[in-house]
């Protein structure tokens, strides 16, 4: 363990599920100085990109359940006292073929949420077969895309023909999209690396998607991703913005999927050669001055991802329940400190740990599979209770 890690005298007396409290309790006992010690007033750094409280949520997966069994699963997810869900809205499903939308699954989804007064910030993903070569793949012509988005905010954004049906129920509007999933990565676009294709979707669901709801927050996704460029390596925001200057324009936000079995340390960076800092969270430190030298401090970040696999098949992406606790409750001891500024939202990845649980992607959950809490679900409560949202 680090010297330098400030919060060392608190963690060596750390139990199992006293971890993460501890680290909480720290974090709102000095989230004010630690603000007050970041750029001085006036700096495009200092000047607040977030509006009313932190958002802590679930990137949850309630939206695939369907029927009967939509509305159990969420009451389950609420005993975390989580209101905000993320959840993965697929194109393919909703218009399977150009311009014909069926929306009656998502229809129930949306109509579950709102009868628990919950939220969710849908996560456009799925090409339909029409639109591109795989489901995974970027579409072919991006405009496509923002008639989808278009589409979404229609139905389900403020103002949304779901809600002329259901007047009542008018306060879980559909106030935030993320565009797409991770397309920074191969899997991302169907097995490759384009940002220019992905610059010109966010320039058009921002055109189409602005003209039916303008309020909508519509979050780009973005990731300290490179690719070498004529020997020289060339980060993924800077390549957006070569693609689309005036990119800015065009979304409200900053979708970054923060994971990172390193919580409290970066290596300094360099410009033109690879990235030093992957699994490591405080590289969202680095992405977000990507955003500042493009003159973008003014959009908030949403972290749309984060957690801890408590796997035991690969030993470097495990860790215990104890240290996932722990590294939850310094994530928040971050969010709710130096990063308050320009964090809005954290959603954690994930409830339940899937199958197999001893593997990397199964381990992820607050609970196991036999829904026996892990220490870190008592950390995720206290700061789902106390969002200020």
């Amino acid at each position: 363990m680090s010297s330098r890690f400030r919060l060392l005298p608190v963690l060596l007396a750390c139990t199992l599920v006293a971890c993460g409290l501890a680290v909480l309790a720290q974090s709102q006992a000095h989230a004010r100085p630690q603000a007050q010690a970041q750029p001085r007033t006036g700096s495009p750094e200092a000047r607040a990109a977030v509006s009313g409280g932190l958002i802590v949520g679930l990137a949850s997966g309630a939206a695939g359940y369907g029927g009967r069994s939509t509305e159990p699963q969420l009451k389950s997810l609420m005993t975390t006292n989580a209101q905000w869900f993320r959840d993965q809205f697929w194109w393919n499903k909703i218009e399977p073929r150009p311009g014909h939308f069926n929306f009656s699954y998502y229809d129930h989804y949306m109509l579950a949420i709102a009868r628990l007064h919950l939220h969710v910030v849908p996560e456009l993903v799925g090409s339909p077969r029409w639109a591109a070569p795989s489901p995974t793949a970027l579409p072919t012509h991006p405009s496509s895309f923002g008639e989808f988005v278009a589409a979404i905010l229609h139905r389900y954004g403020k103002g949304g023909t779901f809600w002329a049906r259901h007047p009542t129920l008018r306060g879980s509007a559909v106030t935030a999209v993320e565009l797409w999933n991770e397309p920074y990565f191969a899997s991302g676009n169907g097995g490759h690396y384009d940002p220019a294709v992905y610059a010109d979707m966010v320039r058009s669901a921002g055109i189409r998607g602005h003209r039916v709801d303008p309020s909508a927050e519509l979050l780009l996704e973005a990731e300290m991703e490179s690719t070498l460029t004529h020997g020289y390596w060339v980060w993924w925001v800077d390549a957006l913005y070569k693609a689309v200057p005036s990119l800015n324009r065009y979304f409200n936000g900053v979708s970054m999927h923060d994971f990172g079995s390193e919580v409290t340390q970066l290596s300094p960076i360099r410009y033109g050669e690879p990235y030093p800092n992957f699994g490591r969270i405080r590289r969202i430190v680095n992405l977000r001055q990507q955003f500042v030298r493009h003159g973008a401090a003014r959009k908030p970040f949403w972290i749309m991802e984060s957690g801890w696999s408590t796997c035991t098949q690969h030993v470097i992406d495990c860790t215990t329940p104890a240290k996932q606790a722990r590294n939850l409750g310094i994530l928040f001891n971050d969010v709710r400190g130096h990063w308050q500024s320009w964090v809005q939202a954290v959603f954690v990845y994930r409830y339940e740990d899937g199958f197999p649980s001893d593997s990397v992607q199964g381990g992820y959950g607050l609970v196991y599979a036999n829904g026996k809490p892990k220490p870190a679900l008592q950390v995720f409560k206290l700061q789902a209770g106390d969002t200020g949202r």
